[in-house]
């Protein structure tokens, strides 16, 4: 999935390829956006924690860290008014399901391991 290889490549890089890589994220998820509206055109059903479907597994696995990343990177990723609006309604609606939660790591683990990530990607990048 083209944008998740993006959200890994902000992750690692810094200055105008940082800049140009959160264009094409953005860029990606209002086309991914159009293709849930047109998928679902009266809207993406109810969900709970018995109908949780594949595309909300890769919602969830490509944007349930959403939060660390932004917190490691200090820039807001995904855009819930302009770039995409229903993927962060569902995204916010699975986050919250109890099967959900404890599936992911703690947010602190997370934060951690993706600022070691960066952290070894820029130096490795500087030498």
């Amino acid at each position: 999935m083209q944008v998740f290889e993006n959200m890994v490549l902000i992750l690692k890089i810094d200055g105008e390829a940082q800049e140009k890589a959160v264009k094409e994220v953005s860029e990606k998820l209002s086309l991914l956006e159009e293709g849930i509206k047109s998928i679902f055109p009266e809207g993406i059903p109810i969900i709970n924690q018995e109908n949780v479907g594949l595309l909300d597994i890769v919602i969830v696995s490509t944007f349930g860290s959403y939060k660390a990343q932004e917190e490691v990177l200090g820039l807001k990723l995904i855009d819930p008014e302009k770039t995409s609006p229903l993927l962060f309604s569902r995204l916010k609606v699975l986050l919250e399901l109890p099967v959900v939660k404890g599936a992911l790591p703690p947010h602190e683990k997370v934060v951690g391991a993706l600022k070691f990530m960066r952290q070894n990607a820029l130096n490795s990048a500087s030498v």
